[in-house]
């Protein structure tokens, strides 16, 4: 079986071919030459897993998180445009909420779980490989992942030096400035070091004169050191940081009817500004001690990610909204002020056996403290003689303990079984306080504070079985679970405006089956995955839109999943790449119960309703994902990468009950490369076929408003390498 496993993993990793440019010639190495480096965190089945190369992530542009959307099976991300704040990423339709409680795919950045997918930030370059594992993962990784996991991996040190500059400018004054180093310090030693510089006009034109266009600009740097002793012990030190100002959102108001995407798509005729400033760095150790059995690993880590301010002035006529109760008002307008400092500090110790045993097993244990500090601010200004201040001060702290292990055996020569095992006990407390105050007698103080323990236990199981040398069959039954939490934006007393019956929401439980096929051809040229899979998820928690400017965490108690997914990769020729992925997700909310949303006041302007969402679509679930890459090495100085995907229809839940969609859109992207003498000089674009789309929707007061994605984007860069 895991002569089958390295097959697959020849297979799976033809996308690195024209990611090493430094060394294409027109000896162009053979697919079965061609490894990709494993997990560090023990036995991973790679065959099953969608592996980006360096070529596709080059070809796609790959400079955040947000920009891995479609690009593997049934894969979405939600971007918000705030350099990923509030992002949603689901896999085979599970994920986390925009804001609130944990996520449900881990995302790994070289071996270090980041925390909270909504808020990572920090940009993407120098990347060697990108692996989407689909899911539940919690008993190979410390961080509960349940739909999933992304593992991002940067590019290490090599037996030489290497230093790179890297510039680029495309339209929309887009620039970006590179410069990367690494190699040895000595005979067991080597260091690493990446500073990147982006900056842009943004797109969309502000047409109020008093706001900011969408401009951004970042700095990032990433610095590490790795020691190896001559037994074998390692040692690595590293750490990153980032600093990011956003100026306004390309957020346009939308008109339900008709659901049309280019009401002020690109000149905007509302009067919107936003600064966004994101502060994020973070630290890790590394230890690894070889062992008579195996090998020991230690990983410590800590995160803090901070934005100060999100600041989003809103100001929307009648005939921009889909409320009727709202444009009977005649127009809202409203300040929002965020400031939110989060912090992560985790300890992961992983004991794995040696890779070539009979039985492959893995221990380990992961500690891990995420505390969250945020305050907002929330101005109505005097609009038809009512005037509101809202304050919301929050604390939300968690304290979490992991149990995890696998057990892999062969049973014979064409059978073999795993089995996980995860312990989980959280321990999460939370206080928040909102104060209101408004020139109509409208002032109160609403107190609150909770706490929340719980502890789980997710099993798993699963079986390989060869049909034949190149061709296998497997099926896996999986249990797994994320955190319950608090709702801080919420008024939980039923004498105020608007009351919430209970801010807290339960623990998402998640029984999920899956089998499929993985099929190599006798050359270890082509590679063909198909996967089917069904989820059985209790108390899916899920955004419940109130209808105001205030949102919580509902749970829906029965949501089932179904879904299948096709990976296919291969090499015609000598020269050509291609890799082609789709997946097809349905989702559905069985049961719901009533509403826990209250009103308490009949304003005109509110429409409160206890919606039942039973029957309806899950939210952030594309109903199909497609992508396709071709690579092609014209001569031995000169590449072409053409990918292309689609993201389908995706489904909202709005304050009305209705179905609220996101329509399908493709986004093409192709560039060439030429190399001279370690320089390198290439063509991009993205978006060629300027598709107008939404990168994200938000059901509020006004009328679901869109974040407007990228429109086409032309570019030159050029590089050296010394």
């Amino acid at each position: 079986m895991r002569l089958q496993t390295t097959f697959s993993l020849n297979l799976m990793s033809v996308t690195l071919l024209l990611g090493q440019a430094d060394k294409m010639n027109a000896d162009a190495p053979v697919l079965d030459e061609i490894g990709i480096q494993g997990s560090q965190l023990g036995e991973l089945d790679l065959s099953r897993a969608t592996i980006l190369g360096g070529n596709a992530i080059e070809s796609n542009k790959v400079s955040s998180v947000s920009d891995l959307s479609g690009l593997a099976p049934s894969l979405y991300i939600n971007s918000n445009g705030i350099q990923s704040y509030g992002d949603v990423i689901t896999l085979r339709g599970i994920g986390n909420t925009q804001l609130f409680g944990d996520p449900a795919v881990g995302l790994y950045i070289d071996g270090v779980a980041q925390g909270s997918t909504a808020t990572y930030s920090s940009a993407l370059f120098d990347l060697e490989c990108v692996e989407v594992f689909k899911g539940h993962q919690g008993h190979r990784f410390g961080k509960n992942t349940p739909g999933g996991v992304i593992n991002i991996k940067s590019r290490k040190a090599g037996d030489s030096h290497r230093s790179k500059i890297r510039a680029s400018y495309a339209t929309f004054k887009t620039q970006n400035y590179r410069i990367l180093a690494d190699g040895p310090t000595g005979d067991n030693s080597s260091y690493y070091f990446g500073l990147n510089r982006a900056e842009s006009d943004g797109f969309a034109d502000n047409l109020n004169p008093l706001g900011n266009d969408a401009t951004s600009e970042s700095w990032n740097g990433r610095l590490g050191f790795d020691f190896t002793t001559e037994d074998g012990f390692e040692i690595e030190i590293g750490g990153t940081w980032e600093e990011f100002i956003l100026g306004a959102q390309p957020l346009v108001p939308r008109v339900s009817s008709g659901n049309d995407k280019r009401v002020a798509f690109y000149d905007r005729n509302s009067g919107e500004n936003e600064i966004a400033e994101i502060n994020s760095n973070s630290q890790f150790l590394k230890l690894s001690v070889p062992t008579e059995s195996g090998k020991i690993t230690s990983v410590t880590s800590r995160i803090n990610w901070c934005i100060d301010p999100s600041l989003v002035d809103l100001t929307f006529g009648d005939a921009q909204l889909a409320n009727a109760d709202v444009a009977a008002f005649g127009f809202i307008s409203s300040t929002s002020k965020i400031i939110e400092d989060q912090e992560r500090v985790a300890e992961e110790l992983i004991f794995a056996s040696d890779q070539d045993a009979d039985w492959i097993w893995q221990l380990g244990v992961n500690f891990a403290n995420d505390e969250i500090d945020g305050k907002a601010e929330r101005t109505f200004p005097n609009q038809g003689g009512w005037q509101e201040n809202q304050l919301t001060s929050y604390t939300n702290e968690l304290d979490s303990f992991a149990f995890f292990g696998s057990l892999n055996h062969s049973i014979n020569d064409q059978t073999s079984f795993e089995l996980g095992i995860r312990y989980d006990t959280v321990d999460r407390a939370f206080t928040r306080n909102k104060v209101v105050t408004s020139n109509v007698g409208h002032n109160w103080s609403n107190p609150s504070n909770g706490t929340y323990e719980e502890d789980f236990f997710s099993p798993s199981i699963g079986i390989t079985h060869s049909v034949k040398d190149n061709a296998s069959i497997f099926a896996k039954i999986s249990q797994s679970f994320k955190p319950g939490g608090f709702s801080p934006y919420v008024d939980t007393n039923s004498t105020t405006l608007m009351g919430i019956s209970n801010q807290q929401f339960n623990e998402e439980k998640n029984l999920a089956y899956e089998i499929g096929m993985n099929l190599t051809s006798e050359d270890k040229l082509w590679n063909f995955n198909f996967a089917v899979f069904w989820n059985e998820v209790e108390d899916y928690q899920f955004e419940k839109p109130t209808g105001t400017t205030d949102y919580f965490v509902d749970n829906a108690e029965e949501v089932e999943i179904f879904g299948f997914e096709v990976k296919i990769t291969g090499k015609p020729t000598d020269q050509l790449l291609l890799n082609l992925g789709y997946g097809l997700t349905d989702g559905e909310i069985k049961k719901h119960s009533s509403s826990s949303i209250v009103q308490t006041n009949a304003a005109p302007f509110f429409s409160i309703l206890n919606s039942d969402f039973a029957g309806a679509d899950i939210p952030y679930s594309p109903e199909q994902t497609f992508s396709a890459s071709f690579d092609y090495l014209w001569t031995d100085k000169l590449i072409s990468n053409v990918g292309v995907r689609n993201i389908g229809k995706i489904h909202y839940l709005d304050q009305t009950a209705t179905d609220t969609v996101n329509d399908s859109y493709t986004l093409l992207n192709a560039s060439v490369s030429y190399l001279y003498n370690n320089w390198e000089l290439n063509v991009f674009g993205t978006n060629l076929t300027d598709e107008e789309y939404y990168s994200s929707l938000v059901s509020s007061l006004t009328g679901s408003p869109g974040i407007v994605g990228s429109p086409r984007l032309i570019g030159l860069s050029i590089s050296k390498e010394f």
